[in-house]
């Protein structure tokens, strides 16, 4: 425990209180045990403060950070929600006509047949490194989505 000093309005309140006892006038002991407990006290309530004001800061950063973090998806997803729209409308399609001629229609080959015949017409908000997989991923989405449509 460090040596903390008591505010000067306690210590003066502390010393009319020695003042107006006698009994604690004359017991310097005791006097001292009191100033000793009160430090002490007053030490123990800093470090309790410390601990609730550390804890507090914590809560609310990461409050903070998450709710940046649910706004920040809001806006990506305005940002791709038009271009899923239209790849699940062609999707879509091409899945409904795929189930009528008896075939499957892999999430894998309507990306390819979409970056070989649409790419160049659509616009597609996702990284270049990184369209195939995002893509791939959309359309796996969309076909299971589609199954429980058409099946």
């Amino acid at each position: 425990m460090e040596d903390y000093l008591l505010p000067s309005k306690s210590e003066r309140k502390l010393v009319a209180l020695f003042r107006q006892s006698t009994l604690l006038q004359q017991d310097k002991k005791l006097q001292n045990e009191i100033v000793v407990w009160a430090k002490s006290m007053l030490a123990e309530a800093r470090e309790e403060w410390q601990d609730i004001h550390a804890t507090t800061v914590k809560s609310i950063i990461k409050s903070h950070n998450k709710m940046k973090a649910i706004k920040g998806a809001k806006t990506r997803d305005k940002k791709y929600a038009s271009f899923r729209a239209e790849f699940a409308s062609l999707q879509k399609q091409y899945y409904q006509k795929a189930l009528q001629d008896g075939y499957k229609l892999t999430a894998n080959w309507f990306v390819t047949w979409f970056l070989i015949h649409k790419s160049s017409e659509i616009e597609i908000p996702y990284v270049k490194q990184n369209q195939k997989n995002k893509l791939i991923q959309l359309a796996q989405a969309n076909n299971r989505e589609f199954k429980k449509l058409f099946v």
